[in-house]
């Protein structure tokens, strides 16, 4: 019974720790509204950049991704937020194989084959500004 107490608090754990959201920036009094851009150019409003998020792996829907920004954007005192979507290579797959076929009279026949596959990871950055 105490062995699945702990494991299911230690999920609990790891599961919290996976996706929180780390923020670098200036904090303001919180704010009720919060508005969103996905372009620099589209805020036509004079404002300062007041801080940084980015998450990587672990977000399942966009849309719940982008209301917990958010929701930490109006904690942290934010007036608007540009959200940006990349898309990084973080590794490169390899894979391959060979036939060889003997035939008759001493003739070999050899093909192979090669697929190289890139491993990517989806990030969404979003930009903390305040207006002026």
């Amino acid at each position: 019974m105490k062995k699945s107490i702990l494991i299911l608090l230690f999920g609990m754990l790891v599961f919290n720790t996976a996706y929180a959201q780390k923020y670098f920036g200036k904090t303001y009094p919180p704010t009720q509204n919060v508005d969103e851009y996905f372009d620099v150019a589209d805020v036509t409003k004079g404002h300062t950049v007041m801080g940084k998020t980015e998450l990587d792996k672990g977000f399942r829907s966009l849309e719940k991704t982008q209301a917990k920004i958010i929701e930490l954007a109006k904690k942290k005192g934010a007036d608007g937020v540009i959200f940006s979507m990349e898309e990084e290579v973080f590794a490169t797959s390899t894979s391959g194989g060979r036939i060889i076929n003997q035939k008759k009279e001493k003739k070999t026949t050899v093909s192979s084959n090669s697929t190289t596959m890139d491993l990517k990871e989806k990030k969404i950055r979003a930009t903390f500004i305040k207006y002026k």
